[in-house]
């Protein structure tokens, strides 16, 4: 029996449309791997490390002009896409232990790497203590045991960076447990059935958001930063209305001078909105955007270990160069020596863990 009868040929595909060139269904791409968040949690990273690199020697962060700092938007991508993905990930295989083992493998290893060596290697070097007291002191075997149980809030380390203009260890980690308690949140949803019902998930969404826009007035800069909670629930939110998001480049576009106007404004206003932008715009350059920058990502997936290696770096670059070392300096020492050490933790660390995920049961017939 022959084929039917088709209206194209091989020879003679059909034209894309324009509004397919400039369009894209969230719907239609979620489940393909054929994307571009590696490259843009990456860029997401350094972005962070870009950002310390301008707090730590006491100078205007960029974006502070809008009350906010180039750090904290990175953070806000890092939710809104984790939002999405952790989602689909529980839709793809919702068996609590799995869920919780997944996690885990993807967040402790490395974390626990980087702990064991800022706490043994780069401690006793940069300690303002004699190794004796250094080594006697009980914040320094307690370290290690607390970043990676995720008490990560001011974790010290005796005589470690007290002197530099910004103290503290790294300082990033604090966004580790709020991640969890994003997952915690979901989990919830998701084992009580409530996560299969939209209206649910929208609702959780648009109270996270209200939230938010209240939080961040209550509270200092530091702690209100949390507010990147609610770019994850907005980001869950979007795989339960996948068919219907359409990730179009003149929204995306005017999604720009939008942020600009709103960030200009009242606090509130430029959390919401600028949540908003971010879960549009990271699945927006996910999948709407051809591909860009695979180079980067070639040697493996650095985001996590940028992320997590760059703070206790940047911190003993400036020890060493002292409080008026120009952030651009820390930005050029910084990335490379960071990229190494990521790129190890992904080879070495992290790639390994994740390849004992469990897997999908499939399901019997």
């Amino acid at each position: 029996m022959r084929p039917p009868a088709s209206s194209t040929t091989r020879d003679e595909a059909p034209t894309a449309s324009a509004e397919d060139r400039w369009t894209v269904r969230l719907g239609d791409k979620v489940a393909t791997r054929d994307n571009n968040f590696d490259v843009l949690r990456l860029f997401a990273a350094w972005a962070v490390l870009v950002s310390h690199s301008f707090a730590l020697v006491g100078r205007d962060e960029p974006l502070s002009w809008f009350g906010t700092s180039l750090g904290h938007v990175s953070v806000l991508i890092f939710f809104a896409v984790s939002g999405l993905l952790i989602r689909r990930s529980w839709e793809y295989d919702p068996r609590a232990r799995d869920f919780w083992a997944k996690r885990a493998l993807r967040l402790l290893p490395a974390l626990a790497v980087v702990a064991l060596v800022t706490a043994f290697l780069i401690g006793p070097a940069v300690t303002s203590l004699s190794l004796g007291d250094y080594f006697s002191s009980w914040q320094t075997w307690f370290y290690p045991v607390r970043v990676t149980l995720l008490w990560t809030f001011g974790a010290p380390l005796p005589g470690v960076f007290d002197d530099n203009p910004h103290p503290g260890v790294n300082g990033p980690l604090w966004s580790l447990p709020v991640e969890v308690v994003a997952y915690f949140f979901l989990f919830v949803l998701g084992v009580s059935g409530l996560l299969r019902r939209r209206g649910v998930v929208t609702a959780v969404a648009a109270l996270s958001l209200v939230w938010a826009a209240w939080w961040v007035t209550v509270t200092s800069t530091a702690i209100g930063a949390t507010y990147v909670l609610a770019g994850f629930a907005v980001g869950a939110a979007a795989y339960s209305w996948r068919e219907r998001i359409v990730l179009a480049w003149p929204v995306a576009l005017a999604l720009v001078p939008l942020c600009i106007a709103t960030g200009l404004g009242p606090e509130p206003l430029r959390v919401v909105t600028w949540t908003l932008a971010a879960v549009y715009l990271s699945y927006w350059f996910a999948f709407a955007v051809p591909p860009v920058g695979r180079t980067l990502t070639r040697f493996g997936d650095a985001s996590y270990g940028v992320y997590i290696w760059a703070f206790p770096v940047q911190q003993a670059i400036v020890q060493v160069g002292g409080p008026d070392t120009s952030p651009w300096t820390i930005i050029l020492l910084a990335t490379p020596i960071v990229w190494l050490l990521a790129i190890a933790s992904w080879r070495l660390v992290e790639r390994p863990a994740l390849r004992r995920k469990p897997r999908p049961v499939r399901p019997t017939a």
